[in-house]
């Protein structure tokens, strides 16, 4: 009998197991992170996040635009995919593809990427800009007025959104 009262003395001066940090904590630490401007440490704790929740776009996108960041365009562009395949309704995700594709070159993807973003979001100004940046090319190259036309059109549209959004 006394190994028993021994026993539960030992049970109750326990205490409770520990919670495991979640994922969403670890996306927020790698906000903090980021913040902190420790890109290593951010992504390291977006990376622990996303093996705990596979389905948290925000994780992907901001992983990816700190490989952007870093010029390792092919990782960017395969982290913001994975973001839009987790929701495809965010334009800034489209956005910061179409960036990445621009950035490697990729003129009518990165083309398409902006359109996406702002059939999402129309008020995504920089999607605007890009846009009309990336058409005045296309519209330049081709001698395109049609094209050129859009390209003016996304400009202005961009500078009413700034002034508007101030």
């Amino acid at each position: 009998m006394g190994d028993l009262v021994s026993l539960t003395a030992k049970l109750e001066a326990r205490r409770g197991c520990l919670r495991a940090v979640s994922a969403v904590e670890h996306y927020e630490r790698g906000l903090v992170h980021e913040a902190e401007d420790r890109p290593d440490a951010a992504m390291a704790a977006y990376r622990r996040a996303l093996s705990g929740r596979a389905d948290l776009a925000d994780a992907y996108n901001n992983l990816g635009r700190l490989h952007h960041d870093q010029d390792q365009l092919g990782d960017a562009e395969s982290l913001y995919r994975l973001a839009i395949c987790a929701d495809a309704r965010v334009g800034l995700y489209w956005f910061n593809l179409g960036v990445a594709l621009e950035d490697a070159g990729r003129c009518a993807e990165a083309i398409r990427a902006y359109e996406l973003a702002l059939e999402l979001e129309p008020t995504l100004a920089d999607a605007h800009f890009n846009l009309a940046r990336q058409l005045e090319l296309v519209g330049r190259r081709g001698a395109d007025e049609i094209v050129m036309r859009r390209a003016v059109r996304h400009l202005k549209c961009y500078r009413d959104l700034v002034r508007t959004l101030g």
